[in-house]
């Protein structure tokens, strides 16, 4: 249990732990990577999205806001 002997009444007790192997699956890095490509497929199909509209509401609606207020200073 110990390697010091009891001395004063106070036990000391020494012990050591290491990290064990982690398996590829586990490194954190090929995980990250499997993050980015997830998300690069995402902003791939955001693309898509944007590229297949005919119409833009949000910014048309911006435009007539700005196109309202003609050179009125806001």
């Amino acid at each position: 249990m110990t390697d010091r002997p009891n001395t004063g009444g106070n036990w000391q007790i020494n012990y050591s732990w290491t990290q064990p192997y982690l398996p590829t699956s586990y490194n954190p890095f090929e995980e990250r990577k499997a993050t980015v490509a997830e998300e690069m497929i995402r902003i791939e199909a955001v693309d898509r999205i944007v590229q297949n509209q005919l119409t833009y509401p949000d910014a048309e609606r911006i435009i007539n806001t700005i196109m309202k207020q003609g050179g009125r200073d806001a």
